[in-house]
């Protein structure tokens, strides 16, 4: 079973609580640029809540099991798959590696693989899914291109997005603090680390 703690302090990168730190672009995608991703979490009815402590008591006042907001190194790659933009996001500490299809415009959605049965703070395993969607501005009007052995041009001087990840129960672990399933909803803003 994967244990994945750093729900409560770290969901962009929440798959990703060991592994290297290195943030390397994988093969013909040159970096577009290093980024600090900031992380802030929405309040919505469907938010992850601790409902009760583990000795029953009364859940805390604050129940969100995220603290907001949370920021993270990263790094920008782009290359072209099979005649296609593609972008690529490395976050330090993460050993997976989001691609997304890139529009000239800049729009990009990752979607990280599935995480079965992780062990949460709510006391209970659940199957972990998140999606990454937003824009890389900085293009003007001209938007963006990748050009073979220079990378993305123009670099991008800022990212904004969301970030939505959802909490699936495992049914036979009994015993959850949360209110499962559930989902974190984050705004997502990135700044160039220069």
């Amino acid at each position: 079973m994967r244990k994945v703690l750093c729900i409560a302090v770290a969901p962009l990168w929440l798959l990703a609580c060991s592994g290297s730190s290195t943030l390397s672009c994988p093969a013909n995608s040159p970096p577009a640029g290093d980024f600090t991703l900031t992380l802030a979490l929405q309040h919505t009815p469907d938010e992850c809540l601790i409902l009760r402590q583990a000795d029953g008591g009364p859940a805390p006042a604050d129940a969100s099991i995220v603290p907001s907001p949370q920021s993270v190194t990263s790094t920008i790659c782009a290359g072209n798959v099979n005649g296609g933009a593609t972008l690529y996001l490395l976050v330090a500490n993460s050993s997976f590696v989001r691609q997304s299809p890139l529009d000239s415009d800049g729009g990009f959605t990752f979607v990280t693989p599935t995480v079965k049965q992780a062990q949460t703070l709510c006391n209970c395993t659940a199957d972990l899914n998140e999606s990454i969607t937003g824009t890389l501005l900085g293009a003007g009007d001209g938007g963006f291109t990748v050009i073979a052995d220079a990378g993305l041009v123009p670099q991008p001087t800022q990212i904004t997005g969301s970030v939505l990840q959802t909490l699936t129960p495992n049914p036979t672990d009994a015993g959850c603090l949360c209110n499962m399933p559930c989902a974190e909803h984050y705004t997502l803003t990135g700044t160039p680390n220069r």
